[in-house]
């Protein structure tokens, strides 16, 4: 986005400042690529505190989720500043048509197509990064990184990533946590110990 507002002009910009608001949603919600593409003004995206600094909100429907539990998001002031950038000074540089999409095509303002925005999200990160990252990899390292500072703790997991069962997560991530939870036990439980010598 820092690059978008650098050079302002054009349709790399726009780009740049699309792919900028897509990544830092899937950071702060990871979702299916297919609810982030279909992502719309008037029926997700939402302004919960107006202002010079605006905060955003989603919710979208359990009906257009694929296991039926509904996304909803608080974004904070880092991601709402991008998206407010985004969405006033890029976004109607994407398309002509009318639209309210979150994420235009240029043709015809419908949402980008699931496999095309995250070929276009997966690319952007190889340059930037050298990472290979597509899209459906954000809800695996929102797991990863929460679970990595917080074993055990599956239920904040199952709710950040929609799943109806605590047995679906655990089944997916519990191997991911098993080395952290014993670096943990040693922090709490045998820290105190060491330097007590074998007296």
């Amino acid at each position: 986005i820092r690059r978008a507002k650098q050079n302002p002009e054009g349709r790399y910009a726009a780009l740049d400042a699309m792919r900028a608001a897509a990544i830092s949603i899937l950071l702060s919600c990871p979702m299916r690529v297919a609810n982030l593409a279909a992502l719309d003004l008037k029926r997700h995206v939402r302004q919960r505190r107006g202002g010079r600094y605006p905060l955003y909100s989603i919710r979208i429907e359990g009906c257009e989720v694929k296991n039926g539990t509904p996304i909803e998001a608080d974004f904070g002031v880092e991601v709402s500043r991008i998206l407010q950038t985004y969405i006033q000074q890029f976004r109607p540089m994407l398309t002509e048509a009318p639209s309210t999409a979150l994420f235009p095509q240029r043709s015809t303002g419908a949402p980008r197509r699931p496999g095309t925005l995250s070929q276009d999200l997966s690319a952007a990160i190889l340059r930037e990064t050298g990472l290979m990252v597509h899209a459906h990899l954000f809800r695996h390292l929102a797991a990863k990184l929460f679970l990595d500072a917080s074993p055990g703790e599956y239920e904040t997991v199952r709710r950040i990533l929609g799943h109806k069962k605590l047995e679906t997560t655990v089944q997916f991530y519990s191997r991911l946590t098993s080395k952290k939870a014993v670096e943990r036990y040693e922090d709490v439980v045998l820290a105190p110990m060491r330097g007590k010598g074998d007296g």
